[in-house]
């Protein structure tokens, strides 16, 4: 194994062409840098010197030593400067992407506001896309952190997550639909058709299974099971009549549709996403501060 003071010690002698300097320049004895260049000279085989009492000069095989430890120092510099500027900028920004419909803007500006006391050179980018396409982003590292209810899991190893907030789940119903009336409550649609939005790059099978699986926990026993490609189609769907759809009070659409909402008694988790070998500390850092500011 070569030394790394042997290789300094090398290519000091090869600079000075001179032993007692290299040993001054080292501080070290000129013994100690004549152990070193002969134990160098064992490791690779080769004398790199040619040394008698008038002068020292390198051999063919120092001389392409000496380059080959050149382009390495060189190289070196290169690597360490492309490092820096890599690191440079993934310290420096946080990419968070959430469902388009979600109503979080209150958490994820607290979260964002205790992070930038931390960093405040952090510059964030947010983003809101459909569900499906937020899990493409995030599966193709375009997305540092993504926010989205726990059924829409990335399915993938190495994925952290975190619980971000419990929301309540509520049932939405068109108002053209005829049993929607004073008093009416969920039991009333229990048995409708039963809307679902597909996740992404789930079968169609899958789906329907996901969405069995709903009704059951829910007591739901509907005529049909209708999986609508994404969440926009699900709740057009049920803008339409054709159906029931459940979603949570986070949603946008909730809160401001024309959808008649009921209350279901039950709660869905809100959940946050960053791969686990993803190398910014601000990523679990900004995971912790939204649980904290949800929790406050």
């Amino acid at each position: 194994m070569i030394n790394e003071v042997a290789v300094r010690c090398f290519l000091t002698v090869a600079k000075t062409l001179s032993f007692t300097e290299t040993a001054k320049l080292m501080f070290m004895t000129q013994q100690s840098v004549s152990k070193y260049i002969a134990k160098f000279e064992e490791d690779v085989g080769f004398k790199l010197f040619i040394r008698t009492h008038h002068y020292v000069m390198l051999t063919k095989a120092g001389e392409i030593f000496v380059e080959l430890f050149t382009r390495f120092a060189e190289d070196f510099v290169k690597a360490t400067e492309k490092t820096k500027q890599y690191y440079s900028a993934v310290f420096s920004s946080l990419r968070i992407g959430y469902l388009e419909w979600l109503e979080i803007s209150t958490e994820i500006s607290g979260a964002v506001k205790k992070l930038k006391q931390e960093n405040p050179e952090m510059r964030f980018i947010g983003e809101t896309h459909p569900q499906f396409k937020l899990i493409e982003l995030f599966m193709q590292r375009k997305l540092d952190l993504i926010i989205t209810y726990a059924e829409f899991a990335p399915k993938a190893t190495g994925i952290k997550k975190m619980k971000v907030l419990e929301t309540p789940l509520v049932l939405l119903v068109s108002p053209d639909n005829p049993k929607v009336k004073e008093g009416a409550t969920v039991d009333d649609f229990k048995n409708e058709p039963f809307i679902k939005a597909a996740a992404s790059h789930e079968t169609n099978s899958e789906s329907q299974a996901r969405a069995r699986r709903q009704c059951r926990e829910l007591g739901f026993t509907p005529s049909e099971i209708i999986i609508s490609p994404n969440i926009e189609s699900a709740y057009m769907a049920t803008e339409f009549g054709q159906g029931v759809l459940v979603s949570t009070m986070l949603s946008r659409m909730s809160l401001h549709s024309e959808l008649v909402c009921y209350n279901i008694g039950k709660s869905e988790e809100l959940q946050c996403f960053w791969h686990e070998d993803q190398e910014n500390p601000a990523v679990a850092a900004f995971a912790g501060y939204l649980e904290q500011t949800h929790s406050v």
